[in-house]
């Protein structure tokens, strides 16, 4: 199933995506897209260790908020924490454990700076691998607790994040949305759609959000297939609208 794309706005929240590794790896330093300025460049606890997360920017149109993925020994343990809790900010099931306690550390200051920017605006959000799953815990936040009416997420290679309740809950919302996902890519595939605990006996169920744009490109390895520079390869090639 493919989803309705804007070629333009998907193009520059993948680059946007790319611009948090370039943050992570600069020490909080990224290049500013043309006719936007920083309202927040952001830190979050991964396991205790404080990183460089992602960034708000602004322009004269819209706001972005983007999320950076897996990238430290702590990210990956992060992913790995599979069990789930509930989510706070809105009455919607249950979500991944690793992935709500890093959106948590950072969420405060991620709200507080979105009061700067008028909700009149056009908000965009996203992020690719564990950034995904943190713009789609953002993307509800946003929509139930401030004043933007249909905050716009389009996310990368994204894994799996909360219950079918959650779900449910996320596709009552104005949020309107779209899931890139590279066929070749594994991380889709994650967590499982069912996890049980064998000392506990307790089951864990996961479900995708369902809108998304399915397209296919090996590269030839499990990291290249999952790249953001893929999936902006994949989206480049759309035709012009």
């Amino acid at each position: 199933m493919k989803g309705t794309v804007r070629k333009d706005i998907a193009v520059f929240l993948a680059e946007c995506s790319i611009l948090t590794y370039e943050q992570f790896h600069q020490n909080g330093l990224f290049t500013i897209p043309e006719g936007f300025q920083v309202v927040l460049s952001f830190k979050a606890l991964s396991i205790y260790e404080e990183e460089w997360f992602g960034f708000i920017l602004e322009s004269d149109q819209c706001a972005v908020i983007s999320f950076r993925g897996t990238q430290s020994d702590p990210d990956w343990i992060a992913d790995a924490n599979i069990g789930q809790t509930v989510y706070p900010y809105a009455d919607a099931g249950k979500v991944h454990k690793g992935f709500l306690s890093i959106y948590e550390s950072c969420r405060e200051t991620v709200m507080e700076a979105l009061k700067a920017v008028p909700s009149h605006k056009q908000l965009l959000i996203t992020g690719h691998s564990l950034g995904a799953a943190l713009a789609t815990l953002c993307a509800l936040d946003v929509y139930e607790n401030t004043d933007f009416p249909s905050p716009l997420m389009y996310t990368f290679g994204g894994p799996r994040v909360g219950d079918q309740s959650f779900v449910n809950v996320f596709q009552q919302t104005a949020i309107q949305y779209l899931r890139f996902v590279n066929l070749s890519d594994l991380v889709p595939l994650l967590p499982p759609s069912r996890i049980k605990n064998p000392y506990t006996n307790t089951v864990f169920t996961y479900r995708h959000l369902p809108r998304l744009f399915l397209f296919s490109i090996q590269k030839g390895s499990i990291k290249n297939n999952h790249s953001m520079y893929t999936y902006l390869e994949a989206i480049e090639e759309l035709p012009e609208e």
